[in-house]
């Protein structure tokens, strides 16, 4: 299944695997993806999976609602702490986040367990950039 939703005014395309739609439709409750940008001594992307609710969610199928965060780990700076567990917290984005906002997010049921990445676009990258090199 592909769907189209709305982050921070961007669209976003929701790629869910063939097992993903399966695992969500078994579920009870919603699950919650929260699609984090990390800032920090490196960048990385992540999707974290959770049962609990988040206000800033956005409905991307019946059982299924996602989320935006630019983040930083204070005390983690690998990737073992980072997945082992360590504690984020908001990254204090100056400019607009709709241009950290990823263009599509990829979601599987792999193995028993939720499995998400995300993109950026080149091809959105190059047309902006296109635009601006035109009202110049």
């Amino acid at each position: 299944m592909n769907t189209t939703i709305q982050l921070y005014g961007k669209p976003v395309r929701v790629a869910l695997s063939a097992a993903a739609e399966r695992a969500l439709e078994k579920r009870a409750a919603p699950l919650f993806a929260e699609v984090q940008l990390i800032f920090g001594c490196m960048v990385a992307k992540r999707v974290w999976f959770r049962d609990e609710a988040n206000p800033d969610a956005v409905p991307v199928a019946p059982m299924l609602n996602m989320w935006f965060r630019p983040a930083r780990y204070a005390r983690a700076c690998s990737f073992d702490e980072i997945d082992g567990g360590a504690e984020a917290s908001d990254y204090p984005m100056v400019g607009d986040r709709r241009r950290f906002v990823p263009d599509v997010v990829s979601i599987d049921y792999r193995a028993g367990k939720w499995v998400g990445n995300f993109t950026y676009s080149m091809d959105l990258y190059r047309a902006q950039n296109a635009a601006l090199e035109q009202s110049r």
